[in-house]
């Protein structure tokens, strides 16, 4: 894998992770403080962006840093982890009593909790 491939990988995590939360390249830009051609840039791949830009997306995103960086070795999220990202974030937006009770179901339904 070359740099311009890794740099599309991440850039498509930081795009999953945005419309995840429902925000446009503008509203995330306006977040993290960095130019709306920066925010699509990085998610088409066309900069390498600093450790420090991918920090202030993170917070934006309110993700941790490595979430941003959470590839499979082939490269490529599976359709699973995109789901699970979609998930956790609509959950995290929810109130308190909506997250309590979507977390008891999910819960569970997992063996371990059972």
């Amino acid at each position: 894998m070359d740099q311009r491939d890794f740099q599309m990988m991440v850039g498509r995590q930081v795009r999953m992770h945005r419309k995840s939360q429902g925000l446009s390249q503008e509203g995330l830009a306006e977040l993290a403080d960095l130019h709306p051609t920066y925010i699509s840039n990085i998610e088409r791949g066309k900069v390498a962006a600093s450790a420090y830009s991918f920090y202030k997306i993170a917070q934006a995103l309110d993700i941790k840093v490595i979430d941003l960086f959470c590839l499979l070795d082939n490269g490529k999220t599976s359709d699973t982890e995109d789901s699970l990202v979609e998930i956790v974030s609509r959950i995290k937006q929810m109130d308190n009593v909506q997250r309590g009770l979507y977390l008891s179901a999910i819960k569970g339904m997992l063996p371990k909790y059972n």
